[in-house]
């Protein structure tokens, strides 16, 4: 039950990390604070280097760290401009979709096969989904609507497929190839830096201006690349043990905890039904993780 544990650890430092993002992101640009969290993971993670060799890897192994990186980070950065625009707690819950979904892209390239209740998730998924879009007492969602979802949620969806995709690369190159995790994490946040700076430059952004306004969020940037740095390695070290999937239902529980404390910090509206509802898609994740073999 190691893994268990290091999952249930990532999950508590995720949902810290996402509370404090929510914080910075209220007075700060999604793409910025991307590219300035990445910078300040980075640096932190150069300890690395100076402990192992990170070039003893296979060019095969590189370019799948490389590949799924990119996948991250461009799902990190649609997770951060959903957040900077609704509500912490509509947004996370929709990421507790991610065991699910990632259960499926797991079975179509790894074999990691779900058995049994795999149609009651996607019902308490529904039934979750259906309580956050809801709306106030007495308008109704339709789930054919999809043109008037939040601009927020489009992001979402684009994330959890990358997420998806990103966790099971994750799972191969942990197990199947067997590289450590502290290797995956710095070349992971070195590419992050390399796209978010490329996205800056793009929309013309000084990064030197980006750097003088992020002096004032310094301690929680700080604050978040500890926690995140933090809650990556005990998920990857997790996955070593354990079906990706399966890791990512235990983490996700994460969601329950950001929203609840979040909504509560940020005075979010509809914050009961919206724990009620994150509370239906985090305990599909675990209908599902208790049918991966």
């Amino acid at each position: 039950m190691v893994w268990f544990i290091l999952a249930s650890c990532s999950a508590l430092l995720s949902a810290a990390a996402a509370i404090i993002q929510k914080k910075v992101l209220l007075r700060a640009h999604a793409l910025e604070f991307s590219f300035l969290v990445s910078l300040i993971i980075m640096v932190l993670s150069m300890y690395v280097p100076l402990t192992m060799d990170i070039t003893a890897i296979p060019q095969s192994t590189l370019l799948i760290i490389l590949g799924k990186s990119v996948l991250g980070g461009l799902a990190f950065l649609l997770v951060m401009m959903a957040l900077e625009r609704d509500q912490i707690s509509s947004v996370l819950p929709l990421l507790g979709l991610t065991p699910a979904v990632t259960a499926l892209v797991s079975w179509l390239a790894v074999g990691e096969v779900l058995k049994g209740w795999e149609w009651i998730g996607i019902g308490l998924v529904v039934a979750g989904t259906y309580l956050l879009e809801r709306g106030p007492a007495g308008n109704s969602f339709s789930f054919l609507s999809v043109p008037r979802l939040p601009t927020s949620h489009y992001y979402i969806v684009g994330a959890l497929g990358l997420f998806a995709v990103s966790s099971v690369a994750d799972k191969l190159l942990v197990t199947g190839y067997k590289t450590d995790p502290r290797v995956v994490l710095v070349y992971q946040h070195i590419v992050y830096c390399v796209i978010f700076g490329v996205l800056l430059r793009v929309r013309r952004i000084p990064v030197r201006l980006v750097l003088q306004k992020g002096r004032e969020h310094l301690p929680f940037l700080v604050a978040i690349g500890i926690l995140t740095i933090a809650y990556r390695f005990t998920q990857l070290e997790a996955t070593k043990d354990a079906p990706v999937a399966l890791v990512l239902a235990v983490k996700r529980t994460s969601i329950l905890y950001a929203s609840l404390l979040g909504g509560k910090l940020f005075s979010d509206d509809r914050l009961g039904v919206k724990v009620a509802g994150a509370s239906l898609i985090v305990a599909s994740g675990f209908v599902i993780l208790r049918n991966v073999s």
